[in-house]
């Protein structure tokens, strides 16, 4: 029975892990475009390098702490559990009507603009120019 319990217990932490490993790998990849674009700093590359490789190091630690994985469908089961906490919770409602969801959505477009550098310097002017035109903006 303890077993079980620690099998899944373990699944839902390896999925959550597993999320944070994405954000940061998502966010890694993103800053180091920016960076070379020269529209952000060695620090955006270096804290999502972080928080990309902190949950491997921990998902590493976890599964060698258990002696390796047993093959369980209790394991499966808690590896959902992260994701669809967060499928849940980007489906509530923000208090201005909108999924919150939406607004992470709008959040994470923002941040990338200000990283890639996307009309930096021309006040967001996309409907101005063509997307062919040389002279464009991003």
């Amino acid at each position: 029975m303890q077993d079980t319990i620690i099998d899944f217990a373990l699944g839902a932490a390896a999925g959550g892990l597993g999320l944070s490993l994405c954000w940061g790998l998502f966010w890694l990849v993103v800053g180091s475009i920016g960076l070379t674009r020269g529209t952000c700093t060695w620090r955006v590359v270096a804290n999502s390098a972080l928080v990309g490789g902190l949950p491997l190091v921990l998902g590493a630690g976890l599964f060698w702490a258990r002696g390796g994985i047993q093959s369980t469908g209790l394991f499966t089961l808690g590896l959902l559990v992260m994701p669809l906490v967060l499928l849940v919770l980007g489906l509530r409602n923000a208090p201005d009507g909108q999924r919150a969801g939406v607004h992470v959505f709008a959040g994470m477009r923002h941040l990338m603009e200000e990283l890639l550098g996307g009309h930096r310097g021309c006040g967001g002017c996309d409907h101005e120019h063509e997307s062919g035109d040389a002279g464009g903006c991003g």
